[in-house]
């Protein structure tokens, strides 16, 4: 209110009002609190309402008072909503387009440069790594930093140390609104000393990139609830020893650090609260995901549209969309409700085995996760029995059965080869409201359905969905009967066939048959990714499997403890799932090599 009650009427009987009294006392008085209902009012006093039933146009000038008090505010509320909105904005604009523009209109040409003109939302979200497996090295002190921004449409990564591989490249991964699909380039800064003064950029999806994306590339970023490697490795868990001493470094390093020291929003990873809420924050149901879960949730939304996108774009997903809308999140039960029974007889079998090679998959990346998790310092975390590893089991058999579509790069895992689709905790089911979309748009009876969707109602959505997928599916329909049976002896679709026999008593190196997975040894040590080994030269090679020395004997030892489960995180090939059959025809060419050099 105004200061009526402190200063006295004027000579011409006019009320003096103290507005320097009104500033100070707005956020706290009547006329400023009236708008909030957590507000107590406060009512005038006996003397003050005196004073002012003696003043004349004393109504007037509160009138006037409270006026200037609510134009105030209302001016206070417009300017910080417009600054709340600032941010988020440039955060969604902000693309590869938009850091090429920095670059050149900015002439940027390091890697520090170029971190402080990003926009301060895409450095205010990020997770850091201290144990990379990527092309960009990282350690405790010096981590891999993943800027994902404010929904991890686009993602820059950078690390700290001149000693760690990938110091002067920048990595970028952006979701594609149109395609759907994840482009991933590199920016190569120019080293003074050899005379170079441009950034080099790479093509859109560069090979060597492909190697652990995939093709089309795939997010990687571990799945629920472990993320080994990356500070806050265990969903809502305590740091381990190993964690809270490398943390610490780093913090201490941070703020005078050329790169670190751009990153906004540190001390929420000072807060011991940001990896473990508190009871109070939990039970208040107000506790903010951890960085891990908060980028896993992003990158699980954005790689279930590329997924719809994939499935949508295959001839035959008309007749089989509503079968992939009701699988989708596992609401609507069995598939075996979705098809006619004439079908499902043809591929209950096929399903089963699918289903069975599945989850040994899983169980095989399950124990690489966690010997991972246990090499960095802690006991391993495991998901429930109750969580969605395999969720999308039935909906990737249609996928590839009856769509031809290969699912082995669906997942987020590190480990390739897997189909582990675990999430953290999230109401949201973006796979099922793309597919929704998309179906909708063909048939509206769908979305009214979705709407109104409750147990009560008899289950209408799901009946609904089952039955036009019978229907859509019965033998006389045309290409009702172009579900493709598997093969009882193939594995799902992400797995590698078994490689070709090592004939091991072969007189020569060179007369030795490759096996397949030998491919992905020559694409590591031989493109300057992983140290330089001669692997697609069977001759040199067997001439070093006994001589050259390694940190476990010869080469040839090394070679045999990298292939064993013992080397842990350090298991070559690095992020690949490969089958047992797999390793140990690895195994055998490379005895049968050193041998013919006896």
């Amino acid at each position: 209110m105004c200061a009526t009650s402190r200063l006295a009427p004027r000579k011409d009987g006019k009320i003096a009002c103290d507005y320097t009294w009104l500033r100070d006392n707005m956020f706290t008085g009547w006329g400023a609190r009236c708008g909030s209902r957590f507000a107590k009012p406060q009512t005038l006093t006996s003397v003050q309402r005196d004073l002012l039933n003696t003043i004349p146009e004393a109504g007037q000038v509160v009138r006037r008072c409270a006026l200037a008090v609510a134009a105030v505010r209302r001016t206070l509320c417009l300017l910080l909503g417009l600054l709340g909105a600032a941010a988020p904005g440039q955060a969604a604009g902000f693309n590869f387009a938009s850091l090429q523009s920095l670059l050149s209109r900015q002439d940027i040409d390091s890697v520090e440069e170029l971190i402080a003109a990003l926009p301060a939302a895409q450095r205010s979200r990020y997770a850091l790594v201290f144990e990379s497996r990527s092309l960009q090295g990282a350690s405790l002190e010096n981590p891999r930093v993943i800027l994902y921004g404010a929904d991890a449409r686009f993602i820059v990564t950078f690390n700290g140390s001149p000693a760690q591989r990938g110091f002067r490249v920048v990595e970028t991964m952006e979701f594609d609104d149109d395609s759907k699909e994840f482009r991933l380039r590199e920016l190569v800064f120019p080293e003074r000393a050899a005379g170079v003064d441009k950034v080099v950029v790479s093509e859109v999806n560069p090979q060597h990139c492909a190697r652990c994306h995939g093709a089309p590339a795939r997010p990687v970023w571990d799945t629920f609830p472990l993320w080994p490697g990356a500070y806050g490795e265990r969903y809502r868990a305590r740091l381990s020893a190993r964690e809270r001493t490398g943390l610490a470094a780093f913090l201490a390093l941070q703020p005078t650090h050329p790169r670190y020291g751009q990153l906004l929003g540190m001390k929420r990873f000072a807060d011991p609260q940001t990896f473990r809420s508190s009871a109070l924050t939990q039970y208040a149901g107000i506790p903010e995901e951890p960085p891990n879960a908060e980028l896993a949730i992003d990158l699980g939304r954005l790689q279930a549209q590329s997924i719809a996108r994939q499935l949508v774009r295959q001839p035959g997903f008309e007749l089989y969309r509503y079968a992939l809308l009701g699988l989708a999140d596992n609401a609507c039960g069995r598939l075996a409700d979705f098809y006619p029974d004439a079908l499902w007889r043809t591929q209950r079998h096929g399903f089963e085995r699918f289903a069975s090679d599945s989850a040994a998959t899983n169980a095989r990346q399950a124990q690489l996760k966690a010997a991972r998790a246990a090499f960095s310092g802690g006991a391993a975390v495991t998901a429930d029995s109750g969580t969605r590893d395999n969720a999308l089991v039935q909906l990737r058999f249609v996928a590839e059965s009856a769509l031809g579509i290969a699912t082995q790069n669906w997942t987020l895992a590190l480990e390739r080869g897997t189909y582990d689709f675990t999430m953290p905790p999230s109401p949201a089911q973006p796979l099922r409201e793309t597919l929704l979309a998309e179906v909708a748009a063909r048939d509206a009876t769908i979305r009214d359905l979705s709407l109104y969707w409750t147990s009560s109602d008899g289950d209408r959505y799901c009946s609904y969905l089952k039955r036009r997928s019978r229907a859509a599916l019965t033998p006389s329909n045309d290409g009702a009967n172009g579900v493709i049976a598997l093969d009882p002896t193939s594995p799902p679709a992400g797995v590698a066939p078994d490689p070709t026999a090592v004939l091991a008593n072969a007189p020569a190196a060179a007369t030795l048959a490759r096996p397949a997975a030998l491919q992905l040894c020559v694409s590591c040590h031989e493109t300057g990714v992983a140290p330089l080994l001669p692997f697609s030269d069977a001759t040199q090679l067997a001439q070093q499997l006994r001589v050259r020395p390694s940190a476990h004997g010869a080469l040839i030892d090394e070679i045999r403890f990298r292939l064993s489960s013992a080397a842990g995180p350090h298991q070559m090939p690095l992020g690949l799932n490969l089958s047992d059959a797999e390793r140990e025809s690895l195994e055998s060419y490379f005895a049968a090599l050193a041998a013919s050099a006896n």
